[in-house]
């Protein structure tokens, strides 16, 4: 069976894109949590859009051209390009969870105790994924 791109998330971006921009036009006065979803939806819609405009791209260049599709799938199923990808995400968690440290020291030296309190919790949950992912593979291999 043929992996088939979704399209659809093209449309459910461009959905979520116009109703953040609605929200932005209809609503300029709101307060708390309103005044930021405009921006916040916007902003989602707009990278689900890049996604699924990606995927027409895509499935569009690998209808035209199967060799390169099968080339690509290859690439994909690679075991050298499959670990690859593993140490990327691991050197990528690490590095985010460098960043998260000193982003929580800087909301604390300026005294941000919320902003630093949220990134805190964030950390810890970083980290507690970590053991759950090991648990969860070292029960699968």
């Amino acid at each position: 069976m043929k992996k088939q791109p979704k399209t659809y998330m093209f449309y459910i971006g461009i959905i979520i894109f116009v109703i953040g921009l609605l929200l932005k036009f209809l609503i300029p006065e709101s307060e708390g949590a309103m005044q930021s979803a405009p921006f916040v939806l916007t902003g989602f819609g707009a990278g689900i859009i890049g996604v699924g405009a990606a995927g027409i791209f895509r499935k569009k260049v690998f209808d035209k051209n199967p060799e390169k599709a099968k080339k690509y799938e290859i690439a994909e199923k690679d075991e050298r390009n499959i670990r690859l990808r593993e140490k990327a995400g691991i050197a990528s968690w690490y590095s985010t969870l460098f960043v998260l440290a000193i982003l929580s020291l800087v909301l604390l030296i300026l005294d941000y105790t919320l902003p630093c309190f949220l990134i805190i919790a964030a950390m810890f949950i970083h980290i507690i994924s970590l053991f759950v992912y090991i648990i969860i593979y070292n029960k699968k291999i």
